[in-house]
């Protein structure tokens, strides 16, 4: 692996530039280790407070709804937060969360265990000791994701 530095002039804003002549692994570890930490932050409420909190999204276990209300859960326990699912769904877009029902996503890095014993459907327990079911409308989608 090669590492540059380079300073100069015509680079108005850092750049981050991985190359490689396939697409692998490490390539892939690099471009997850530097995203991760320039992540976005989403704007959360805890519970009964209109104080916000900034939590990162790679944090964010899963997003849910309860109530007429959208939730995300973290180690930290579970916010409000004020945008709706689908645009929860727009931001998250990508790899690293899957839309598991109409009322729920998950983050795929936060999957402990994976159950499909169950016909028709998968059972996932998340960190936090959180335990949710793939609804059967989404199963062949978490499975060709998840490559199960």
């Amino acid at each position: 692996m090669i590492i540059k530095y380079d300073i100069q002039k015509k680079y108005a804003e850092p750049e981050i530039h991985i190359c490689s002549d396939v697409q692998n692994m490490e390539a892939k570890a690099i471009y997850d280790a530097v995203n991760d930490l320039f992540e976005q932050k989403i704007r959360a409420y805890p519970s009964g407070k209109d104080e916000a909190e900034m939590v990162c999204v790679a944090d964010i276990i899963r997003v849910f709804t309860a109530n007429k209300q959208v939730y995300i859960s973290t180690g930290a326990g579970q916010l409000r937060i004020r945008e709706r699912m689908y645009e929860m769904e727009e931001m998250l877009e990508g790899n690293r969360f899957v839309r598991i029902s109409n009322s729920e996503i998950v983050n795929v890095r936060k999957i402990k265990r994976l159950d499909t014993s169950i016909t028709g459907t998968i059972k996932m327990q998340l960190m936090g000791d959180i335990e949710t079911y793939v609804s059967r409308r989404y199963v062949t989608k978490i499975k060709q994701i998840l490559s199960i």
